[in-house]
């Protein structure tokens, strides 16, 4: 009987002009949304590599001067390859998935200028933001299509599997065979979710299959997460249509839920960490470095005197540096050192909220999907802020390489400056957050089981 129920549910859905323009909607919008993600994240590609091009035509001038200059093809000018004109590209290369979900890549700096020259605060490059209605509601990919449209295609077909059927008493008709009415409800949901959920996996794996050195382990945790997440969804609708006499009475009641777990749950999560874990203000900061700035300028004299009396085995050079070289690397120094206490709580701050997120992300489903999507493509937070915090140590490591050179009014060899790694090498060294989909994925399914066992539980008694 299941089987003849199964069946006769997907031709009815075959004479619905409503179930197949839903149907169509949901194949368009979902592989629209794989594609709009990948479209973007071709264009966001292909601006991150004309800007490395660009640094790195610079920087490849730079080292053509100084070899000229050690060779002594050319005369030395006093502002010819100095080392406080090194500049090296560092960008955020996110995970092979960041086409599905692009998460912070829109609103966090992704390049940066890495050069003596610029302090922490400095090397950020300057580059215009999207459009603010679109960082507002996010952009089109397909983490916001099966976390947000999804659940709705679903509500929209199921609201109504026995609601109708109960009004016009055709229910008692049915029931009339050997069969409960939660095996009809369970039937219907089955025969008409299951073409939807087909399309939401043809248009994933059609996004996984255009991702670049896809791993197994990647595509197998964003299957089993979404898959999870429908059936969370599948279970709720089977719960509250099942009690529900009237079609709209289960409609609102869904649509109400979808809005707890889509849209205020998450927003209510934000609110409190950012009540719990306040951010130090960005203008206290930004008026500490222009402080420390004005400060370390009028020391300037005071600080090379110092560190000369320091130092004064080197003070011998018969270059002459403009003593703005010199003045701008102690300054960016005590930029660096006047920051670093609010710099330190921005990031203390940030752990402490992306610690309470996770736990408030069981809260709701749809904020347990979203982040751990957005973690595996790494386009998250932490890997935005480790992306920061490990450029902020190249500069440093860059900084202590050309200091000696500066402040004596010398130049580095082309030998210590092919040294120097490029940032790409680090980043890729660098050991990334780990991301873990068992407890995700447990809790969605969890849910979704006692979701339906409480159906059948309460159907039976």
């Amino acid at each position: 009987m299941n089987k003849a129920l199964f069946f006769c549910e997907l031709l009815r859905m075959r004479r619905s002009l409503a179930t197949q323009l839903l149907l169509v909607f949901a194949l368009v919008v979902s592989f629209y949304s794989v594609w709009s993600g990948s479209a973007w994240q071709t264009a966001q590609q292909n601006s991150l590599d004309q800007y490395v091009e660009t640094v790195e035509e610079k920087s490849s001038k730079w080292r053509a001067d100084l070899t000229a200059i050690e060779n002594g093809e050319s005369e030395s000018s006093p502002y010819a390859a100095r080392p406080m004109d090194i500049q090296l590209p560092a960008v955020h290369k996110t995970g092979t998935t960041s086409h599905m979900a692009i998460g912070m890549t829109e609103i966090m700096p992704a390049r940066l200028v890495i050069s003596p020259r610029r302090n922490g605060m400095s090397m950020i490059a300057p580059y215009e933001f999207d459009n603010p209605m679109t960082l507002l509601f996010g952009r089109m990919d397909f983490v916001f299509f099966v976390t947000i449209i999804a659940p709705l295609l679903l509500i929209a077909l199921n609201f109504d599997v026995i609601a109708s059927d109960r009004a016009r008493g055709l229910s008692k008709m049915l029931l009339s065979n050997p069969v409960t009415e939660t095996t009809v409800i369970a039937n219907r949901i089955i025969a008409r979710s299951s073409i939807l959920i087909c399309i939401v996996l043809f248009a994933l794996i059609f996004g996984l299959t255009v991702a670049d050195n896809l791993t197994f382990s990647d595509a197998a945790s964003w299957i089993t997460l979404v898959l999870a997440y429908l059936f969370f969804w599948i279970g709720l609708i089977f719960l509250i249509v099942s009690h529900s006499q009237r079609g709209f009475s289960g409609l609102s009641k869904l649509v109400s839920l979808w809005l707890l777990f889509a849209l205020i749950i998450p927003a209510a999560s934000n609110s409190i960490t950012t009540y719990l874990f306040p951010q130090p203000s960005k203008l206290e900061l930004l008026s500490d470095a222009r402080s420390a700035t004005s400060e370390a300028t009028k020391q300037t004299a005071e600080l090379t005197q110092r560190f000369l009396e320091d130092h004064p085995e080197l003070t011998i050079s018969d270059d002459q540096v403009p003593g703005y070289y010199r003045a701008l690397f102690l300054s960016n120094s005590v930029v660096r050192e006047s920051t670093q206490p609010i710099v330190k709580d921005f990031s203390e701050s940030m752990k402490d909220r992306e610690d309470m997120l996770d736990i408030l992300q069981y809260l709701s489903p749809t904020t347990i999907l979203q982040r751990s999507l957005i973690a595996i493509a790494q386009t998250d937070s932490r890997s935005h802020s480790l992306f920061l915090e490990t450029a902020g140590q190249y500069l440093s490591n860059i900084n202590e390489v050309v200091e000696d050179s500066v402040l004596t009014s010398n130049r580095i060899s082309v030998d210590a400056f092919d040294q120097i790694k490029i940032f790409d090498e680090i980043w890729e060294a660098t050991q990334k957050p780990s991301v873990s989909i068992f407890n995700p994925f447990a809790f969605m399914m969890f849910l979704g089981l006692v979701l339906i066992g409480f159906t059948r539980k309460y159907s039976k008694s």
